[in-house]
């Protein structure tokens, strides 16, 4: 995508309060008008502040991808039975719907028309979807009869984006950020209903998460070490590791069923991707791996963090009325 000719074609400012806390909903009627300098504010800010790699994410329905409620009144609007103002207070009184609990912040709704972003040489449109729940202090410096003077101004700093997504003409690819996400996560899940397409940190995030099931799962420390012996001999061995690679590996520790259901979990949690998809690159992936493999649990909620020139051989318990004794064989990794 490249963004350098990008345009703003129109921008539209609603109010959408807390429906819970009786807050109303203010939809306005017009555009708001621009000049060039906020035009290159907006740009700035709100269009080349979202659009990365890891803020994409896909616009899905539960049945049906089209019953997404934001794809359907964007596909009005391109085959034109709406305008942009009616776009855009559809948005604004589906958010407020979509309000949910009462701590969720009132706040500025802005709908934007940018235009001319260039996509595999063809230039697409795309509508950008801002809510501002929080302003800025600002100091201006001026002057007065010769005398200078500090003003404390308050105001929207679009670098600081609180709530935004921008979803690219013909796709039901969006750009998402929610940047209060662990207090609230309505605008993605509720008022978008996106997921995130799985990039490099979300798989990583993904694998280790299924590794470290596995290795939780397995009971005996000398077999649980065997387990991450093997996983850590392909990444010594390949340039990169796949979801099939630790699949395989897995079943011969745990039943087929748990991998499946903690798969699962994890994709409803992290972003849909297929198993085949999931491809890590060693280098990157072994440090964090080793994280994981390097604790031991040795049973009786005690574990282990085994230095890395050494491997587990065995534990054995001794134990009185005041006392637990802990006997722990390592073997040197050189013999």
């Amino acid at each position: 995508m490249e963004i350098g000719e990008a345009q703003v074609k129109s921008v539209i400012l609603h109010k959408v309060g807390n429906r819970l806390r009786e807050e109303p909903l203010v939809l306005a009627e017009e555009c708001i008008s621009i000049n060039e300098d906020i035009a290159n504010i907006l740009l700035y800010g709100y269009l080349r502040g979202i659009v990365r790699s890891n803020n994409l994410f896909t616009l899905f329905h539960e049945t049906d991808a089209t019953l997404n409620e934001l794809s359907h009144h964007i596909s009005n609007f391109e085959s034109e039975k709406i305008d942009f103002i009616e776009l855009s207070k559809r948005f604004a009184t589906h958010l407020y719907s979509s309000t949910h609990h009462p701590n969720i912040a009132s706040g500025d709704l802005f709908t934007i028309l940018f235009d001319k972003i260039k996509i595999k040489d063809e230039y697409r449109s795309a509508i950008g979807i801002y809510k501002v729940e929080s302003q800025q202090q600002y100091l201006l410096a001026h002057s007065e009869n010769g005398v200078p003077k500090l003003e404390v101004l308050q105001g929207i700093n679009p670098e600081l984006i609180d709530k935004g997504a921008l979803i690219i003409e013909g796709s039901n690819q969006v750009y998402a950020v929610d940047r209060l996400s662990n207090r609230t996560k309505y605008w993605i899940e509720d008022f978008l209903q996106a997921k995130q397409i799985p990039n490099e940190r979300v798989k990583s995030a993904i694998a280790l998460g299924l590794i470290t099931t596995v290795n939780n799962k397995i009971e005996n420390p000398i077999e649980r070490q065997t387990f991450g012996q093997e996983i850590s001999v392909l990444c010594t061995e390949q340039e990169s590791i796949s979801g099939i690679d630790i699949k395989n590996i897995s079943e011969k520790y745990v039943p087929k069923e748990t991998w499946d259901s903690e798969f699962k979990r994890l994709n409803d949690l992290k972003g849909e991707i297929e198993l085949q998809e999931l491809i890590l690159p060693t280098k990157k992936f072994e440090n964090k791996l080793q994280k994981v493999l390097s604790k031991i649990n040795l049973g009786r909620d005690i574990s282990l963090m085994l230095p890395n020139d050494f491997s587990f051989k065995d534990v054995s318990w001794k134990e009185d009325e005041k006392q637990l004794h802990i006997s722990i064989v390592l073997e040197k990794s050189n013999g």
